[in-house]
This record gives C-alpha cells, sequence and structure tokens, in this order.
C-alpha cells in the first residue's frame, strides 16, 4: 500500500489560535521542512477572505510546492431548527467553495452541525444538497467528516451519503471521531467515497492499536492499520493528513507521526 502524508493544519491550532505565534501565511513553510506535498488548512486560521490575503496566501503555498487537499470550515450549522439563523449559516458557507477555489484547495468540509429533534436529519440533507450544487459550480468537492451531531454514528452518515449522492458530495474520515465500538462500522461507511482522512495517533505501538482517554474519562480505542487497511480495500488515493501526534512536543508530534505512518502503511 502506498498512500501519500500529510499535515492537517489543526495539528498547529494551538500555535495559531492559541498561542498566537503562527499564522496562516507562515503555516505553509513550516510542513514543507517536514517533506509533505499536501496540506488541509482550517478556516478560522484565515485572516480574511479578501482578495489579497488570499493570492498571498496561494503564492505561499506554491513557493514551498504544497497543494491543498481541503479546507476544514468550521462555522455554520445546517442541522438548526432556527430557519433564518440556518439561512444565514447556509449562505456563509457558500462563501468557502470561492474561497477554496482562490487557493487551489480542491474541497472543502462541512460538518451537519447539532440539533436534536426529528427533523434535524432532514435539514442536513437538504442543506448539503444546496450546498453540493454550489460545490460543483465552483468545482471543489464537498465533503462530510464523523465530527459529532448529528454525523456521530455510521448509520447517520450512511444515511446521509445515500441521500446526497453526487459526485461533488465526498467524506474526510477521522480515525478517532466514532463513538465507542462504531469505528471500524465508520470506516466501512467512509472508506468508499473518501477523498482525504484525518489520523489522530496517541501512541505509535507497531501493532496499531491506540488507546486514549476521553474528556469524561471514558477510555477509547482503535485499531489504526486495521483503518488503513479498509481504505486500502477501498481503493483510496487521497492524503493520509495527520492531525494529532503522540509527543510531548506538537512539532515533534508531527514528524514522529509521519515516521510512524510510514511503516504502518508499508506494512498494510
Amino acid at each position: 500500500m502506498e498512500l501519500e502524508i500529510g499535515i492537517a493544519g489543526w495539528v498547529l491550532s494551538g500555535e495559531i489560535l492559541q498561542e498566537k505565534t503562527l499564522t496562516l501565511l507562515e503555516f505553509p513553510k513550516v510542513c514543507a521542512s517536514y517533506g509533505v506535498k499536501t496540506v488541509e488548512l482550517c478556516s478560522r486560521f484565515f485572516a480574511n477572505q479578501d482578495a489579497r490575503y488570499l493570492n498571498e496566501l496561494r503564492q505561499t503555498l506554491e513557493d514551498n510546492n504544497l497543494s491543498v487537499q481541503n479546507i476544514a470550515v468550521d462555522m455554520g450549522n445546517i442541522a438548526g431548527s432556527d430557519a433564518a439563523v440556518r439561512r444565514t449559516d447556509i449562505e456563509g458557507l457558500k462563501q468557502w467553495f470561492y474561497t477554496a477555489s482562490a487557493v487551489n484547495s480542491e474541497a472543502i468540509r462541512i460538518n451537519t452541525g447539532h440539533a436534536d429533534d426529528d427533523g434535524a436529519m432532514a435539514r442536513v440533507i437538504e442543506g448539503y444538497q444546496e450546498l453540493v450544487e454550489v460545490g460543483e459550480q465552483a468545482g471543489v468537492k464537498l465533503l462530510i467528516e464523523n465530527h459529532g451531531g448529528v454525523s456521530s454514528t455510521s448509520d447517520n452518515l450512511a444515511y446521509i451519503l445515500e441521500s446526497v449522492d453526487s459526485p461533488w458530495f465526498a467524506t474526510c474520515p477521522d480515525t478517532a471521531n466514532f463513538p465507542l465500538g462504531d469505528w471500524e462500522a465508520g470506516m466501512r461507511v467512509l472508506a468508499p467515497r473518501a477523498f482525504s482522512c484525518h489520523v489522530k495517533v496517541f501512541n505509535y505501538s507497531g501493532d496499531g492499536i491506540q488507546s486514549w482517554a476521553s474528556r469524561d474519562g471514558q477510555k477509547r480505542e482503535y485499531d489504526l492499520k486495521k483503518c488503513l487497511s479498509i481504505l486500502k480495500e477501498a481503493d483510496y488515493q487521497g492524503p493520509l493528513c495527520v492531525e494529532k501526534g503522540a509527543s510531548e512536543n506538537v512539532r515533534d508530534g508531527i514528524g514522529d507521526t509521519i515516521s510512524y505512518l510510514k511503516a504502518l502503511v508499508a506494512e498494510v
């Protein structure tokens, strides 16, 4: 199995959003230092969406020989029950297709959002159907990720994918975001239409078993090597984007995780 390894921007979110020691315009140079060719950006990292800023970002990406697989868009709630608020969210989300086009990103990821009422699923599907039409016009794919809320379970993800059957609607599985016990079923649902993949690691074990305690103290676990096998079976051709490493230092963790993934991929 041969898969490209890239860097998901969220791995450096602490430096960009909390510490403010790194900017999105400096991010490409950091990524290039690890020898990768593909990155994912995050909407929250953008200072603005003005043409001058986007041109500068596109140029620094090109200068560092990087391509953008995806922009993870962290705004809006297409599941929301307030029609006026939801409309504003959807119109705001549409702008990211054109931002992606401006920086040569092939896709954007938009989450389902959260709502608990009986109409939530129908609103999510309706929202994705509207958004994917804009994506097709812009030439930018729309991705769904297992990211909580309506997208939490493999059953919900399968239903959404069946309902939004478009070549412009694809997936971005996150290896560590599935509920306990649902990771394999979830990967099997998402892998056939995967365009990008987020990888979070919590140790560098040779067997690929990842175990950690979630925020509520519950033990979580998944088999990364099995996830890679499922992607292989689905003939996945996209990158494995490092979103979390197990090393104490984040910068070290990126390099360590790239090496770790290369070793695991070679065994699958």
